[in-house]
């Protein structure tokens, strides 16, 4: 009796145990789903389609998919012990896979028969990447001699790429694969698409109105023979006066981000005050400066003199490798004669970005402390449905400022609320809530700073959070 009576009690410890493995898991699922693959099938099977019809055939298309493939019987009896539904359908899984069901719960995995499954394109193999004058040249096999390679009907290629930079190749540092174009033949001429320094590699997918086998292996590492160049200064120096009291005055240098071949790692800022020489010119006084966050395109410039000329400049940095590369300086000349004590100066509301996008009203509603996990309750405003697919957005955080490992995590809902997950004490985030994942630019922002330890455990007073471990 005791016996069955600790096998039970084991049992239990296990499942409580592995829901956060699982759910981890769920969440992984859920980031950056892939579907390129189901949009470029969804195209070809509705391509006769007239254009009236086009888009709603495209959506059922979407909705009703039914990916080709056998499930495997079970993934693993932790998944069906722990009794989590991480997919309702084909739709919601990345790539290839397939939503199987299996027990109380649901998973997304890779058919068992996907490689050897008759009236699909065979599976690509990128045969070569040459850099040829102003371009790059990508070529892959169409699949001749594969005996799967009789497919009726119009074919895909998904080319995507995924890259890091640096001097040299590290495949660990690689980024995510991002889609670069679609199309009906076997090779590409890439210009103006990959920067210097960068390491990149390549791979295909072919796709037909029946379904895909997936991605083909990446291709080996590649990185265009000319290197990255010096950042280029910031551009649209503006100075705005922000206030004046007890004989000083504070404004507000402002500046765009360049174009660069690297990421801007930092900005310097310069400022000196210019009087006459003996000899006539202007001379500088003293020159300051401060370094810039790379998220922030302002610095608040204080205890000028009046009625005195100021020359401001501001400087990129960028880094490749061990080596920093700066930039020109851009300049700007700034007179506070203007500029009167105790003068009325609305200042700018700068810390708050404006929405340019079509997601309005991102915010945040509550910070939430459970069982020694943090998260941050989001909202925004939902989009009107023009089909009869349901709206997804995508959910994107990046550390800002924290003593705790950076991460950058993503997901996707269909909802206009978001639970934030993986928070850290006295950490900020920057979140974003986009319509797709290719934006450049962010649809809406949001900077999330979480209090300390101290600040939950006067909240929830509990005696079992030690804020000293």
């Amino acid at each position: 009796m005791k016996l069955k009576m600790h096998t039970r009690i084991l049992l239990v410890l296990t499942v409580v145990c592995l829901v956060p493995v699982v759910l981890s898991r769920v969440r992984r699922l859920s980031k950056h789903q892939n579907n390129s693959l189901s949009k470029a099938r969804c195209d070809l099977v509705c391509f006769e389609a007239s254009k009236e019809s086009r888009a709603q055939c495209r959506s059922q298309c979407r909705s009703q998919e039914q990916k080709p493939g056998t499930c495997p019987i079970q993934d693993t009896p932790k998944w069906a012990a722990a009794c989590v539904e991480a997919c309702n359908a084909d739709s919601q899984c990345d790539g290839t896979q397939r939503c199987c069901h299996h027990g109380c719960g649901s998973t997304c995995s890779e058919p068992l028969d996907l490689q050897v499954l008759p009236g699909l394109p065979a599976l690509p193999i990128v045969d070569k990447v040459k850099e040829k004058k102003r371009a790059v040249l990508v070529q892959w096999s169409d699949g001749v001699g594969d005996a799967a390679r009789a497919v009726p009907g119009r074919i895909l290629y998904i080319l995507e790429e995924q890259h890091h930079v640096g001097p040299k190749y590290e495949e660990a540092r690689l980024g995510e694969w991002n889609m670069l174009l679609r199309t009906n033949k076997t090779k590409t001429s890439l210009k103006n698409l990959l920067k210097p320094g960068r390491w990149y590699r390549f791979r295909v997918a072919a796709v037909s109105a029946s379904g895909t086998r997936g991605f083909s292996g990446p291709s080996a590492p590649f990185t265009p023979r000319k290197g990255p160049r010096n950042p280029p200064p910031p551009k649209k120096l503006k100075v705005r006066p922000m206030k004046a009291e007890n004989g000083t005055v504070t404004v507000r240098l402002e500046w765009k981000e360049p174009n660069s071949d690297l990421p801007v790692i930092r900005y310097k800022v310069y400022w000196s005050r210019r009087v006459k020489g003996l000899a006539g010119p202007l001379d500088s006084v003293f020159v300051k400066h401060q370094i810039v966050p790379k998220d922030q395109n302002y610095y608040d410039i204080t205890d000028l003199l009046p009625n005195s000329m100021y020359f401001l400049q501001v400087q990129t940095v960028s880094q490749y490798g061990q080596t920093k590369l700066r930039s020109n300086k851009a300049s700007i000349f700034y007179n506070t004669t203007n500029v009167h004590e105790n003068q009325r100066i609305d200042a700018p509301q700068q810390l708050v970005k404006k929405d340019k996008g079509r997601i309005k009203g991102l915010k945040l509603q509550k910070i939430v402390w459970y069982n020694h996990k943090l998260k941050a309750n989001i909202s925004w405003e939902a989009l009107p449905k023009n089909t009869e697919q349901p709206r997804r957005y995508f959910v994107r955080w990046q550390t800002l400022k924290c003593n705790q490992p950076k991460k950058d995590l993503s997901a996707v809902t269909e909802h206009n609320s978001f639970e934030v997950y993986e928070l850290n004490y006295r950490c900020s985030y920057k979140i974003n809530v986009n319509r797709s994942w290719k934006n450049k630019k962010a649809d809406s922002e949001l900077v999330v700073n979480v209090p300390g330890c101290e600040y939950f455990k006067q909240k929830i007073n509990a005696t079992s959070l030690n804020c000293d471990t």
